[in-house]
């Protein structure tokens, strides 16, 4: 057993760096990813593991989010910018932009740390806040590195992806709890 709250905080942000990884080959094998304009697809299923992440370990999925970014983008998986360069500098700013907004959302819905208080109501705010995080992050970025200059089809898709690959997970989670519970009754 893991004692030590660093090194427990360090194997959670690998795990949720595999399952970004594994929901970005999932999402590509299912519905195709960065399919409108290069860049984005309308279910990105990864986009829950940023807000999942934020709501399990905190910060920890920052890291978590670059390291996922930087395998996707070095193995050629991930095709967002030209170079890995930019590749990479779009991953370090996405990786920040949706845990933030989850981060302001939770301060403004009064979410409790403990997520006593998570509502559906809450939890849709939430991936609300991931996804235009993550879509201005990645347009801030898309910006600073010349690539555009005002909002793009692409911005509005990312967060529109981000949102329904988000939903599909937590009800796909839900769909799988409630056929679970109810084959135990049965």
């Amino acid at each position: 057993m893991i004692a030590n709250p660093i090194q427990r905080s360090t194997l959670a942000a690998l795990l949720f760096s595999l399952l970004y990884i594994l929901l970005f080959y999932a999402s590509a094998a299912l519905v195709g990813n960065q399919r409108i304009g290069g860049i984005a697809s309308l279910v990105f299923l990864p986009a829950f593991i940023r807000l999942l992440g934020f709501l399990v370990i905190g910060y920890w999925i920052v890291p978590s989010l670059f390291l996922a970014g930087a395998y996707l983008s070095v193995t050629g998986a991930y095709d967002i910018a030209p170079g890995i360069d930019a590749e990479l500098m779009i991953t370090a700013t996405t990786a920040l932009g949706g845990p933030l907004g989850v981060a302001i959302v939770s301060r403004l819905t009064r979410l409790e740390p403990s997520l006593s208080n998570l509502t559906p109501l809450r939890l849709l705010a939430l991936s609300f806040g991931c996804s235009l995080g993550n879509a201005l992050f990645h347009h801030a970025a898309m910006i600073w590195l010349g690539l555009s200059s005002g909002v793009t089809a692409g911005t509005i898709s990312i967060f529109i992806g981000d949102m329904i690959g988000s939903w599909v997970i937590i009800y796909g989670v839900k769909a799988g709890m409630d056929f679970y519970i109810r084959s135990l009754r049965s």
